[in-house]
């Protein structure tokens, strides 16, 4: 057998075993079932297929499309750079959409063109860039199905391991490696930001989160190094990636993902000049033409994401068998996972039912913490100045109080600046918390602004920064109505 025979024959199995999977979808997708609401009504569902969401050799696995060429529109392998559409319309991809019908058709025309030879249905099949490997595909028949239409984008494999990947090792050749690497080692420690002490060329199997936190750092490592024309090119694909994961959307944040499309294209140009690219058909590229139209259809990024799945796969099947003693494992995973169940569930309990601590909502508790004691009690201003690299206290401490006097100097005026500041010691914490709400789940998160003083540990010391909000016009695209 062939590799391209055992490959067809995978893929017919895969869609032969969700067909009988699914097959209880069709009928109560016509049908409809009764289902009891939360509100304790019971109402007729008409479940559908709407949404598939996988990474893109899975995707093409499931809506039969040739690998290398897009799942959503009709651009061949070799066409998947062109960007040149109207940047106003809702699906900025130049070609028209793939359909379920169009590609049943040229399966269909395929078998009845073929007379039932394999490999001839295959040539057919690819020739019209559809996979040519399955002969009933398993979404035939569902009601109110499209399934190109029904693929969703992928922050973690389509952005952060697909895009922005490529968009490091573009870097790297460029810069070069030891360059780079350079940078990313001299950086300083900062609030949000992790350090890499060693660069990130050594790096194997790296994750999504560690591609997130390179994502972070990657431009200003770039700026001094590069032209002009390429930081434009990545400052347009960091600004994809970030926008396109925000938690709500309109028509303004559509405009700046056309943007950033518009910008990219404008200024690509630079790596096939330095020989790093020969071209940009890329299918994970090709994607971000499709994410406005996916947004407008599903609603934003974070509803289909793989990267929750991952984090599910973590917790249900790595901790779940290393706990087995990895002989006949399945039965003593699931024990294990609902064990974890029962003691996680009895701890909520017990929270919630003790009448000596109650819970705190999260809405109620403290945006900022601060410890109950302090690192550094009773330190004199002048050490302060020297020691936290603050040679202006004493004057913002004195505007400050100042601000609580019964009749204040005017700011500007000299006779605050000579006037003697009242305090002469203050006490030093090294960090607070932020405890924002997380997204998900109403579950509560922790960053840590650190602020500590140089000593022979840390000679420079790490004092990270913080962008407040002080004004109602503060927008996530700029400085207007925020203070460094």
């Amino acid at each position: 057998m062939s590799d391209q025979e055992h490959c067809s024959r995978v893929q017919r199995v895969f869609h032969d075993s969700m067909r009988i999977i699914l097959e209880p979808l069709i009928k109560a997708g016509r049908e409809g079932m009764e289902m009891v609401s939360s509100d304790g009504s019971v109402r007729d569902v008409f479940p559908i297929l709407s949404s598939y969401v996988a990474d893109y050799p899975e995707q093409c696995l499931v809506a039969c499309t040739k690998y290398g060429t897009c799942v959503k529109c009709k651009a061949s392998a070799t066409e998947l750079e062109d960007m040149s559409a109207d940047p106003t319309t809702n699906d900025i991809s130049p070609y028209p959409p793939r359909t379920q019908i169009w590609t049943s058709s040229i399966i269909d025309e395929g078998k009845a063109n073929t007379g039932g030879n394999a490999k001839a249905f295959h040539s057919y099949c690819m020739s019209h860039d559809v996979a040519g490997s399955v002969f009933k595909p398993f979404w035939e028949g569902f009601p109110l199905c499209d399934i190109h239409k029904a693929m969703t984008p992928d922050v973690l494999h389509q952005l952060y391991q697909g895009v922005f990947k490529h968009l490091v090792n573009w870097c790297q050749s460029a810069l070069g490696a030891a360059e780079l690497d350079q940078r990313i080692c001299c950086l300083p420690p900062g609030y949000g930001l992790r350090h890499f002490k060693n660069g990130i060329s050594a790096l194997s199997q790296i994750s999504g989160p560690e591609r997130k936190n390179m994502a972070k750092i990657l431009l200003g490592c770039l700026v001094g190094s590069m032209p002009a024309t390429g930081i434009k090119a990545v400052t347009a694909l960091l600004d994809f990636i970030y926008i396109a994961q925000y938690t709500a959307h309109d028509n303004t944040t559509f405009g700046y993902l056309r943007d950033a499309l518009q910008r990219f294209r404008q200024h690509r140009q630079y790596f096939l000049d330095c020989k790093i690219r020969k071209h940009f058909s890329i299918p994970k590229f090709h994607s971000l033409l499709h994410y406005i139209e996916s947004i407008e259809l599903f609603g934003t990024t974070d509803n289909y994401n793989t990267e929750m799945f991952e984090r599910l796969h973590i917790d249900f099947a790595k901790h779940g068998w290393r706990a087995t003693n990895q002989r006949d494992e399945f039965p003593q995973m699931i024990r294990w996972l609902s064990r974890q169940e029962k003691v996680a569930s009895f701890a909520i309990f017990q929270k919630s039912s003790s009448p000596n601590n109650p819970p705190t909502p999260l809405s109620q508790k403290p945006s900022i913490s601060i410890a109950k004691t302090p690192n550094f009690p009773n330190r004199s201003i002048a050490v302060i100045k020297d020691k936290h690299q603050a040679p202006h206290f004493d004057h913002y401490l004195k505007v400050y109080l100042n601000s609580f006097a019964d009749n204040p100097y005017p700011l500007c005026s000299q006779a605050l600046e000579d006037a003697p500041c009242p305090i002469t010691k203050v006490n030093v914490f090294n960090m607070f918390r932020f405890h924002p709400t997380a997204i998900y789940d109403d579950k509560e998160e922790k960053d840590t602004v650190k602020a500590i003083p140089c000593s022979s540990k840390v000679p420079d010391g790490q004092f990270d920064t913080v962008i407040a909000i002080t004004g109602d016009d503060a927008e996530s695209t700029g400085l207007a109505g925020k203070y460094v």
